[in-house]
This record gives structure tokens, C-alpha cells and sequence, in this order.
């Protein structure tokens, strides 16, 4: 249930910024009030059914106003928090920039590699993103796995692309297992 009310107030969202042409802004305040709520410290006010409602509700409006959060996204946080669904914000936010990645036709990809890529390596791979999503903007977030050995793991919009030398010797082992008899 807290998937689809999570998407409820997500879509609210997105639909009231796309009237107000701040889909992207709220986009990032959304992130920026989620990396904020998640600090342990806060969570331990703002969602401990010891700490009296409203001294978690006062929080978590304060904070808010100290982000400096646009009034909508604030709203959200304010309704959450009197209706005591923090939890739900960091799945709102998730659901908000899925629902704008699809208006906006973007692709978030993620480039797992075994050691950092140089600004050409990821403009390459970017680019391959780019095809495989059919010329969709691509919204790339790199990560360095030292276990991959060496190559990279492409996940485009949860299909993934192993390219990795980890997997290419792990394909490898097997063939010679079953080819070695």
C-alpha cells in the first residue's frame, strides 16, 4: 500500500509542477529534503512514535523551511509529516523522478566500472545508453565496483549489459567446463 500512496502524492506533484513549469526544480528539492530527512539524528525525531506529534511535526516543518524548500514541496512535507508518512517521502521522490523521467523522455543509467572512466569512456558509453534507449536523453550516474576486474556493467532501466571482465571469465570457465570432457 505505502508503494501506490507514495505514487499518489508523487503524481499530485508532478502534476502541479508541470502547471507551474518547476518540474525539474522540485525534482532536485525533493532530493535535497530526502538526503536531509534520511540524517539518522533527524530520523530519530521525526519518525519516533515516542517523540510527541506535533514536536515531530514542528521538525520537520523547520527543516523544511531551513532548506528553503519552494511552498508546494514544503506542503508535501508538512502533509506527510502531520499525517504521520514521513517514511514516505524518500518513495514519493523516487516516483517523482521516475514520473518526470517519463514526461521529459529521459533514461537513468547506471555505469558500474573497476576503476573511475575518463570524461571520453563515459561519453562513449552514454552514447551507447543513448541507442539502446532509442535516442532518449540519458541520465548518467557512474560507480566503481573494484571487484568487476575490469570492463563495465550497463543498467539501462533495470536491463543490464555485463561487460565485464569478472563475467567474461566467468563465461569462459564454463565453456572450458563443458567443452573440457
Amino acid at each position: 500500500m505505502t508503494g501506490r500512496l507514495a505514487k499518489r502524492y508523487a503524481r499530485a506533484l508532478s502534476d502541479l509542477a508541470r502547471e507551474q513549469g518547476t518540474l525539474e526544480a522540485w525534482g532536485e528539492e525533493l532530493n535535497r529534503a530526502v538526503a536531509t530527512f534520511e540524517e539518522p539524528r533527524l530520523q530519530v525525531i521525526v519518525n519516533s512514535p515516542a517523540i510527541d506529534a506535533e514536536v515531530r511535526f514542528e521538525t520537520a516543518t523547520k527543516v523544511a523551511s531551513a532548506l528553503g524548500l519552494s511552498k508546494s514541496v514544503s506542503n508535501l512535507i508538512a502533509l506527510l509529516a502531520e499525517r504521520e508518512r514521513l517514511q514516505l517521502l524518500p518513495d514519493v521522490a523516487r516516483w517523482y523522478e521516475g514520473l518526470i523521467d517519463q514526461e521529459l523522455e529521459r533514461a537513468r543509467v547506471t555505469i558500474r566500472s573497476a576503476v573511475p572512466l575518463g570524461g571520453a569512456e563515459k561519453s562513449e558509453i552514454v552514447e551507447l545508453a543513448r541507442r539502446l534507449t532509442r535516442g532518449r536523453e540519458v541520465v548518467a550516474a557512474t560507480e566503481v565496483d573494484p571487484e568487476l576486474l575490469g570492463g563495465v556493467i550497463l543498467d539501462v532501466g533495470g536491463v543490464v549489459y555485463d561487460g565485464s571482465l569478472r563475467a567474461q571469465l566467468a563465461r569462459l570457465t564454463k565453456d572450458m567446463a563443458e567443452g573440457g570432457n
